[in-house]
Order: structure tokens, then sequence, then C-alpha cells
């Protein structure tokens, strides 16, 4: 599924840092191989839970998103158990102050969390002072380097571990929120179409009805009142054909491949340009129908023998034909909707002799929600990248603390060994950052010759052969670069070894027997595998997430787009089956009564009145149509019962004798489709036929119900089978419904036969 990748890589990484750094933590209270932290077992269990403790609030902050007031009690329960086993333990205790800086960080925002998670720092420091021996020599005084060292630790650590909580977050929002923004795209669109709709049709409705209103009270209708009231219903019926038609799939890159295609097919020379991407939605499809329709225009005159189709980013197109009779665009058959999205259209001859249409559209520089980056995913890299600058910055302070002998574990370096390996770990720490450097989700250029590099100045570093070097150290972020760029399973051979052979390679430089002393190898592993892998797990994480940010935005705005998108088609589908099939029988009546005002008054006066009630109808049809739909659509609460009076009706004013014979119910699931399958057939036979019988007829179905639809209309000619927006609608309706449809012509007889699978029910008596 979408986004799934995404996700996993918010949880995973999360999860195996908050567990590696407390099993790093644990190490320290653990006696091991001789080394005793002095602590009884009681003292180490309170250590123990103290660690496991704080570890699970950290995975509280980091998949429960608490609010601020709870935020505040899990920060006071770190800062808790990060100090308080000072009151229980009398051996050596190292608060571990990293989650408390996390936690400072995911509780507030802005420049105070900052500015709050640096005292947070300081005040571990100044307690650690206080009360830890390691931070003074043996006089009292206090050893700069090593607090320098405990300060860095504490930030990076803290920083690590906010890093992949805030990131693992952000990803997590991002997945949960895309179908918020495609609603909001959808409620827009919708809200654009109803405009739309309601400018191009339901004025004229209101006017029909206004029309059909004043004939009404008993009064006989004259020929000319009807012949007005069929002219507008017409006029509304190619306005509702106009609809429909545009807001299908009318993409601009679907529109000029189509248009490819069809002029190849045609025998005419197409040069088209590259389609922009990031169109805004409404821009993209009015340029999309405006090519469209030149395509179409040109050809009905004659094939042009050249089209050159001009774009660019900035929703400008031109649209030139070069033939004898090129046709050309009616200006205004597209103004209206250009105009309303601030722009502007002309159509006419060029001045080289072509017939061309010019638009031109200004887009925004705000775009439309749902299509741009959010802020924090804009963020996310450089967080990542700030991160992965504090870990450089606590790997050389660990380093220089090391190497010039402020702990008395470690011998100081010779100056001219310093100095090399100085320069070893300078270009390293540069092309650790180089390749997590924000990007845009694009490798680094020459990635593969610069982690090469990489993993050559780690070996030499390891080479030197001093237990003073911290190569192990070095491997990891290195590793985490591996993981990130190599593919699998070269990534995990490679980063295993870096991370295994760097660490045994300095138990050896420490007289450490590899095969005759396994405790001592097993302790040291224990010991300093963990902030190794630590390291490599969370750069390979800083690397990805911010990536995965990017994925979930593109996932959003492709789930935004189809969205839109579907509901566009929902609305052409119901405004070409509802409102076409109504004011076709508004039209028809209306002539009817036309033909019949002069001669039976009476029964003209019935027609319009029906009329009137179908305008009605047609104009709530309108308004539920555009209204935001619920688990069903509207054209799915339709009766089949009311649909076959209605295509009697439609019929009979037609001129076309029926015959319904239904010897099958639908049941009730299948009654709605049934219906709109009726209706499009009857405003078929209706709109393109001839037709002086119809026959309507249901029966029973394997696992569902039969409709037979046949008339005698077909004119000679015709191809066999007739395709359009009805019978693709009625198509994609059958399939929707579980079922089949399938039209053949005989002759001069068209028959279409609709199969739903759903249970019938025994007809009625």
């Amino acid at each position: 599924m979408p986004g799934a990748k995404p996700m996993r890589l918010a949880t995973i990484p999360v999860v195996l840092c908050v567990v590696i750094y407390c099993g790093y933590r644990l190490t320290d209270i653990i006696p091991w191989a001789g080394y005793d932290p002095g602590l009884n077992p009681v003292e180490q269990m309170v250590a123990a839970a103290a660690i496991v403790g704080l570890g699970a609030v950290q995975l509280q902050f980091a998949f429960r998103h608490p609010s601020r007031s709870r935020a505040g009690v899990l920060l006071a329960a770190q800062v808790l158990l990060a100090y308080g086993p000072y009151l229980v333990i009398d051996g050596v205790w190292d608060p571990p102050a990293a989650f408390v800086v996390a936690a400072v960080l995911l509780t507030f925002t802005g420049r105070y969390s900052w500015a709050l998670a640096a005292l947070a720092v300081l005040g571990d420091v100044a307690f650690g002072i206080a009360v830890e021996p390691g931070l003074t020599d043996g006089g009292g005084d206090v050893v700069i380097l090593r607090v320098a060292y405990a300060a860095i630790v504490a930030a990076a650590n803290g920083l690590l571990l906010f890093g992949m909580s805030r990131l693992s977050e952000l990803v997590r929002d991002l997945h949960a929120t895309r179908a918020a923004s495609a609603s909001v795209e959808v409620a827009r669109e919708r809200l654009r179409i109803a405009r739309r709709l309601q400018d191009a049709v339901g004025a004229r409705l209101v006017s029909i009805i206004a029309l059909f209103r004043r004939t009404g009270g008993g009064a006989s209708p004259t020929g000319e009142q009807a012949e007005v009231a069929a002219a507008e219903a017409r006029r509304a019926l190619a306005q509702v054909r106009t609809v429909a038609d545009d807001y299908r799939d009318r993409s601009l890159a679907g529109e000029v491949a189509a248009a490819r295609t069809v002029l190849a097919a045609a025998g005419v020379e197409v040069i088209a340009g590259a389609v922009p991407d990031r169109l805004p939605g409404p821009v993209d499809a009015v340029l999309g129908s405006i090519l469209r329709r030149a395509v179409v225009t040109a050809l009905r005159v004659a094939p042009p023998r050249r089209c050159r189709i001009e774009l660019d980013g900035s929703a400008w197109m031109r649209v030139s034909f070069t033939g004898d009779e090129p046709g050309t665009l009616a200006p205004d058959a597209l103004a209206e909707q250009v105009q309303r999205l601030g722009g502007r259209i002309q159509a006419g001859p060029g001045p080289d002799g072509t017939s061309r249409v010019d638009v031109r559209i200004p887009v925004q520089p705000r775009r439309a929600i749902g299509t741009g980056t959010p802020r924090p995913v804009a963020a996310a890299p450089w967080l990542a990248f700030g991160i992965m600058a504090v870990l450089e910055v606590d790997l050389f302070i660990t380093l220089l603390s090391r190497v010039s002998g402020g702990w008395v574990y470690y011998d100081a370096l010779p100056p001219p060994l310093l100095a090399g390996v100085i320069a070893l770990v300078v270009p390293l720490s540069l092309l650790q950052l180089h390749h997590v450097r924000p990007r845009s989700g694009s490798a680094p250029p020459g990635w593969r010759w610069t982690v090469a590099l990489q993993i050559v100045l780690v070996c030499v570093l390891a080479a030197i052969g001093s237990p003073t070097v911290p190569a192990p150290q070095y491997a990891g972020p290195v590793a985490g670069v591996v993981l990130f760029h190599v593919r699998r399973p070269w990534s995990w051979g490679i980063a295993a070894t870096l991370v295994l052979g760097t660490t045994l390679w300095q138990l050896h430089t420490w007289d450490v027997d590899l095969l005759a002393d396994l405790s001592q190898v097993a302790y040291w592993l224990l010991l300093s595998l963990p902030w190794t892998l630590l390291a490599m797990v969370g750069v390979a994480a800083l690397c990805r997430l911010p990536l995965a940010a990017e994925q979930l935005v593109a996932a959003r705005q492709e789930l935004t787009r189809f969205a839109v998108l579907r509901e566009r088609l929902r609305i052409a589908r119901d405004t070409h089956d509802v409102l076409g099939f109504q004011l076709s029988a508004i039209a028809l009546k209306a002539e009817l009564a036309g033909r019949l005002a002069g001669t039976d008054p009476a029964t003209a006066r019935t027609e319009l009145a029906e009329a009137g009630q179908v305008a009605e109808e047609a104009l709530n049809s309108l308004r539920s149509i555009t209204a935001e739909p619920t688990a069903l659509s509207f054209v799915e609460e339709l009766s089949f019962a009311e649909e076959v009076e209605s295509a009697r009706s439609m019929l009979a004013a037609a001129g076309t004798e029926v015959a319904v014979e239904l010897r099958a119910t639908p049941a009730p699931t299948a009654e709605s489709p049934l219906a709109i399958v009726l209706r499009e057939a009857v405003t078929n036979v209706v709109r393109h036929s001839q037709a002086t019988t119809c026959e309507i007829e249901t029966s029973p179905a394997p696992g569902g119900i039969r409709l037979r639809v046949t008339n005698d209309g077909v004119p000679s000619g015709t191809a066999d089978v007739a395709t359009g927006n009805g019978l693709a609608n009625l198509l994609v309706r059958a399939r929707e419904a579980g079922g089949h449809l399938n039209i053949h012509r005989q002759g001069d007889h068209f028959t279409l036969v609709a199969v739903i699978s759903h249970p019938p029910l025994p007809a009625a008596a």
C-alpha cells in the first residue's frame, strides 16, 4: 500500500535507537570481566528499572503524540527517572541526560525549546561536577575537556533521540493527514463545479420553471411558449453535455497524448513540447479541455497538415494548425472558465498563416492545499543535517579528550601522530556531512567514490593501532551511510565488517587475545558496540526519514489528485445521466405540447405541467449532484419502478410505442443501478434514433437480473456499436454493480442488455 515503507521507516529506527541506547546505558551498571560499578543487587535493579522506564517514556513521546499537558507530565517523569536514583544509589550512577534533553525538545516548541534544552545540558553538567568525581581531577579542579565531553555527549545523544522521534512523528502525521488533505481539495473542486453548473444549467432551469408557471392556472398554452421552453431545455441540455464532457479526465498530459494519437491517425504531423508538471488542478483541466476542443474542431473542417502544441510552466499554451482550411476553436467556447482563473484566451489566424489558439493563465505563487511541501517536511532534511553535525562535533570532542590525555584510561598521543589523526578525521567528518546534506532525495555527486574514501579513512584510522583513537566510533556513522546508499545485501555485509572489524581490531590493540580471552572480548563488545550501532542506525534513519517524508508528501499529492479526479468523474457521470435525462424529457414534452397546442389544448397543458414538474426535479437534482455525497451517490437512490413509468412517458412524448414486460423485479441493492441503466438506454433511444417501437424487458439471470431494451430506430449506415459518454457510463455502472453490459445491432434494431449480479425478487403478480 502507498506509504507502507515510509511508515516502517517511521517506526523501526526510533525503537532501535531507544533500545540500543538503553542497552548501552545498562552496560554501565552490570559488573563484567573485572569491571565493577560498585552497585549492590538492589541498586542494580533500581538503576535498570530507571533506564528501562526512561526508554518506555521516550517511546510514549515518539508514538502517542501527547498533548502539552501530558508531555509536561512525561517530562517530569523523565527528570525523576534520570536523577531520582541518586537518592538510592551510593555507587556510580551516570544520569542518562539524553532522555531529558529529548523530552524537553519534544514538549516545547520554537526557540524556547532549544534554550530549555541547552539549560538541561548545562544543568546536567553542573550536577555532574557537584556529585560525580569523573569531571574533576584529584585536587577537585574541573577538567574542561571532560566537562565538554559530558555536555556534548548529552546534547548529541539527546538530539539523536529527539530527531528520531520528531522525524518519525512527522512521517506518521503526514500519513494520517493525507485523507484530510484530499477531502479539502475534493470539497473545493465540488464547490467550483457547483458554481459552473449553477451558472450554466441552474439559471436556465429557473427560467423554464417560471415559464411553465406562467402558463398554468388553466390557460391554454401557445405553441410559441412551448417552443421557447423546449429551446431553453435544449440549450441547457447542450450545457450539461459540455460540462459532463469537460469534467472527465481532461488532464493536459492525457490530452497531449490523445492529440498525438488522433492527429497521427489522420496523417497530421504533430510537434508537441514537454508537458509542465505541478500545474494547479483547475488550470491543468482547462488547458486539457481547450486542447481537446481545438483538435476536434480542426479535424471537423479539414485535417490540417501540421499541428504544433507549445507549452511552458507558467500555464501558457499555443495550439497552431497549418493547412488549407484549419479549423479554429471559437474564442468564447471556454472563455468563461479561463477568465474565472484570471487568464485570457485568443483564437484566430496567426501572422505566419496558421490558425491558432493562445491561452495564458497565471499560476498563483501560493499552491493549492495538498500540492505544496509542508513546512515541517521542508525543514526535516535540515533537522537531520543539524543532528548529524552535532554527532560529528561529539565525535571530535571525544577524540580530543582521549588523544590529549583528558581521561586516565587513555594515553596522550605524540604531536606528529595527533596531527595525522586529525588530518584523517576532519575529511571523514566533512564527507559524512556531505552525504546527509539536504538535496531533495537525490544522491550526492560521486557518492560511490566518497563512500569508498570514507571506508578507506576509517580503515587507516584503525590501522594506526592505538587504543586511544576511537576508530569504531567513526565507523558507526560511516556504516549508516553505507546502509543508506549501498544496495542490500552488500550494504549489510560492508556495515557489519566496518563495525565489527574496527571494534575487534581495537580490542587487539589493547592486547586482548581475541581467541583465548572470550569473556573479555564479549565484555568489550557489549561495552563498545551499542554506541556504534546507535550511530549506525541513527545515521541511516537521518538519511532515510526526510526522504520518507517527501515520499509521503508525493503520495498525498497523488491521492489528492485521484480523489479530485474521482469526484469530477462522479459529478460528470451523474450530470450526464441524471440531468441529461431530465432535460431531454423537458424538451420532448415541451415540443409535444407545442405540436398539440392548437389541436388538443388539454393534453398540451398536461404535457407542460409534467415538463414543469420534471424541471423542478432537475433543479433539485442539480443541487444534489454537487452536494457532499453520502455513502451512496445521488443516482443510487433511484426507483426502478418509477423509472419504468418515466420511460413510458418520455417515449410516448417522442412518439414511440412502448412495450414493457417485467418478469423479474430487482433486489434493493440492484434497483438503482438497473434504474440508471434504463434511464440512459431510453435517453439514447430518444436522442439518437427514430424509433417507432421500444421494448423494455426484465428477466431472471444466473445470480442476478437481466434488463433488455430494444428499439427499431437505428439509421441505416450507422456503426454496429456506438460509443459515447452515456454508454461508457453504463459500462462503468454495470461493472460497479458486479454485472456487465452488451450492445449489438441487427438490421434497424439496436439492443442493449445489462445484467446486474444481485439476487432478483419474484415478479409482482
